[in-house]
């Protein structure tokens, strides 16, 4: 597995004109659709950081241009190629993230933000909800934890595919945050927290035990468009 993290910046209209070619035709007509620019934004982002992913993993820009992107039984995205590169991709505040690898693999960024015991008490398992009522004396940690035990969450209905709305309380983290049991399925799967953006929180969840001990950081993504095989392949 790699992980890929782009900072989102604002794109001039002559540099979207340049950007939109890039993006797959799935993206494309999703990033059209949204009418609110900074959802619009992050839209992009997720698809340049998918397409530089593509290309960093040793897939050519011709094959990029052939992909076609599908949906599976519940809405989970793939390949239509049949290759074995499989993603997952999420965004939040300014930071999107792309999670790569050679079977199913989700991934989820949480901006940290203002703390919310009624999302907890309505959406995690009771043992998670207790485990957040022990750190009651200390804020900030309580405040991280319930966006550590989201982010988590995300990431593996992500992997699986169903979305958050088969039931996320089903999806039970650890402690420790090693591991996120499926009560119904009765099975598990590893999950890894990456915490090395301030105030950002993000997890990789798959089926093995294979996590990159960094994320590789793109501070300025349009920018390596342009140099990924030379500006003329663009």
């Amino acid at each position: 597995m790699k992980l890929y993290a782009a900072k989102i910046r604002e794109i001039s209209d002559r540099l979207w004109e340049r950007l939109f070619p890039l993006l797959d035709r799935k993206r494309q007509e999703k990033t059209v659709a949204l009418k609110q620019e900074k959802e619009r934004l992050r839209s992009i982002y997720a698809g340049l950081l998918l397409r530089y992913a593509f290309l960093e993993e040793g897939h050519s820009e011709e094959m990029w241009q052939h992909i076609e992107i599908v949906e599976g039984s519940h809405g989970k995205p793939y390949l239509s190629n049949g290759t074995d590169f499989f993603y997952s991709l999420s965004h939040s505040g300014e930071w999107a993230v792309c999670a790569v690898d050679d079977m199913e693999t989700g991934v989820d960024v949480q901006k940290v933000g203002a703390l919310k015991l009624a999302v907890a008490k309505r959406f995690y398992s009771r043992e998670e909800y207790c485990r957040l009522l022990r750190y009651e004396s200390e804020p900030d940690r309580q405040t991280m934890d319930l966006y550590r035990i989201w982010a988590a969450k995300e990431s593996c209905v992500k992997l699986t595919g169903r979305g958050i709305g088969a039931g996320i309380q089903r999806y039970v983290t650890d402690s420790a945050y090693t591991h996120i049991n499926d009560t119904e399925e009765k099975n598990f799967f590893f999950i890894r927290l990456y915490e090395e953006i301030q105030d950002y929180i993000i997890c990789a969840c798959s089926k093995r035990e294979c996590f990159p001990e960094h994320i590789i950081m793109i501070t300025d993504l349009t920018e390596n468009m342009f140099n990924m095989g030379g500006e003329g392949t663009c």
